[in-house]
């Protein structure tokens, strides 16, 4: 789970998973990565963390989602990941469905239905898509959910091939499963508005992000 400034909803995210995943799966722990955040989200966690020895914080400096995706994937030691956002706009109760599915599998990913989502970032998701299929003719509905599980040795074989620089490595995981011919199944999971925190990919950092990411997933298809 990367985290960044959630003081107002860190707790009640990382509630979630507790009573939905960790009280569901013998042995589990959450991975909380807290990518430099400037409020009181570190302090939280901390507690959180000495209070349940099933809640594990890592501390890093801020390099964006996907710089604090990679480093939980790294720090991860289940045969088994969740990738799950603390923003809480995927219930926690569709996890049930997408760990059924997993445990038959090599992965699960989530599909955000009726997306209440600003038109932004549903257009950031249709050129996602798009250059998804185009480059890579990859049918995923919605590569960049997160919201997955999948084996964790998965991750370790794809690594070498995704740099810590990545600004989409979810996607990047997802598509190399796919070109691998790796049994994944689709889970629709419902989806809700932000209600606390803010969203870090504004307008004005929209079209570099795309710019970015599209090049990324370039060099990466030349790759695989």
């Amino acid at each position: 789970m990367p985290a960044y400034n959630e003081e107002q909803g860190i707790a009640e995210a990382v509630r979630d998973v507790e009573r939905a995943v960790l009280a569901a799966v013998p042995g589990a722990e959450l991975l909380v990565v807290d990518d430099g955040s400037r409020n009181g989200t570190g302090r939280i966690l901390d507690g959180l963390a000495a209070a349940n020895a099933h809640v594990r914080v890592l501390h890093k400096d801020n390099g964006g989602h996907g710089s604090a995706v990679i480093a939980g994937l790294d720090e991860a030691r289940g045969e088994y990941v969740l990738l799950v956002d603390s923003d809480r706009q995927i219930p926690i109760e569709a996890f049930g469905a997408l760990w059924e599915a997993a445990r038959r599998r090599d992965g699960a990913f989530g599909v955000r239905v009726k997306r209440r989502d600003p038109r932004h970032r549903l257009i950031l998701t249709a050129i996602v898509r798009f250059a998804v299929n185009t480059i890579f003719g990859a049918q995923l509905r919605d590569s960049n959910c997160p919201f997955k599980v999948f084996r964790r040795r998965i991750w370790e074989q794809a690594r070498p091939l995704i740099p810590s620089e990545t600004l989409i490595p979810s996607i990047f995981l997802a598509l190399h499963m796919k070109r691998r011919g790796m049994d994944v199944v689709e889970i629709e999971a419902p989806h809700r508005m932000r209600e606390t925190g803010q969203a870090t990919l504004r307008y004005w950092r929209l079209g570099r992000f795309c710019l970015r990411a599209f090049a990324q997933l370039v060099a990466f298809r030349l790759r695989v």
